[in-house]
């Protein structure tokens, strides 16, 4: 699925406890509500509709307070390791209200959005904070990762050895290793995998992959489905053109006007709901998991 993948997938991730919050892929995604207020902000601001968190399958991911009380304990967890190498670290302030990133799950969805971007991301909402620390005090925090050293050494700071993943990776272990539900998180996965594969194949999306490729031809531009400009690599360059944002907004409008986007919805809900029923007993044991993993993260955090 190259460009549109990490979008495609975004639930997925959530469900194997991975958050782009976090810092390090753990945590989960939130469960938010079915609409948004737009990134641009402002009264006249656009209002995002999400599908991702409305899926079925969405119902086992982490829910928002139970993410923000897992990541909140893993800085408390990273700041407890630092100190043992005298380094003092401070747990980040929360982060100031930033644009929230369009719903991708089915191609672009913000008329907003693709009017600014195309189809590239608002990098203004993507995370680039790192954290405040010396220079050589990045290797501790990442381990390997972090470190100028060769891949295959082992990382040392002022002569103590570093936890291979640094003191982030190694608090975020810590409850991974006791609560994490490898089993179910996999069963999860796969149903958010493979039933945006299948909605490809639904006779109502072939429909409305058919009005919406006719309404672009109308608009001037040849694509046989969404998921061809999102692809296109004349659209993934550093720069985006005047033809890219045309293109793009021409994109949402025939979504909008034939509907495409919620029938597309409808369409993967039905097939994820058929295979979420064929797997309750896995599920159920997972969002226990996720529950218990945010209980223990709790309790870390009133500790500290």
């Amino acid at each position: 699925m190259r460009r549109l993948a990490p979008a495609c997938l975004a639930l997925a991730a959530a469900l194997l406890g991975c958050s782009p919050g976090s810092g390090a892929g753990e945590g989960g995604g939130p469960a938010r509500a079915a609409e948004n207020p737009a990134a641009s902000g402002g009264p006249a601001a656009e209002r995002q509709v999400t599908y991702t968190d409305r899926l079925p399958i969405a119902r086992y991911s982490y829910t928002s307070a139970e993410n923000t009380a897992i990541e909140s304990a893993q800085q408390v967890l990273t700041r407890r390791c630092m100190r043992t190498y005298g380094i003092a670290y401070k747990l980040p302030k929360p982060a100031p209200d930033a644009p929230e990133l369009a719903d991708r799950r089915y191609g672009l969805s913000s008329a907003s959005e693709a009017a600014s971007f195309g189809y590239h991301p608002n990098r203004e909402a993507l995370p680039t904070e790192r954290p405040a620390l010396p220079a050589d005090a990045f290797p501790v925090f990442y381990g390997k990762r972090g470190a100028v050293q060769g891949g295959g050494e082992k990382v040392t700071y002022k002569g103590k050895e570093v936890p291979a993943d640094g003191c982030f990776g190694q608090s975020v272990g810590i409850l991974s290793k006791e609560y994490d539900d490898q089993a179910g998180a996999a069963v999860a996965s796969r149903i958010a995998t493979e039933s945006y594969k299948e909605s490809f194949t639904d006779p109502s999306v072939k429909e409305g992959f058919r009005k919406w490729s006719a309404c672009m031809r109308n608009s001037g531009f040849r694509y046989e489905s969404p998921m061809s400009p999102m692809n296109s690599r004349a659209f993934q360059g550093r720069t985006v053109a005047a033809k890219e944002k045309k293109t793009a907004v021409a994109d949402v409008r025939c979504k909008e006007e034939t509907g495409l986007l919620d029938i597309w919805f409808k369409a993967e809900s039905r097939i994820q709901k058929a295979d979420v029923e064929k797997n309750t007993e896995a599920l159920e044991k997972l969002r226990t998991a996720h529950q218990k993993k945010a209980e223990a993260a709790r309790r870390i955090v009133a500790e500290s």
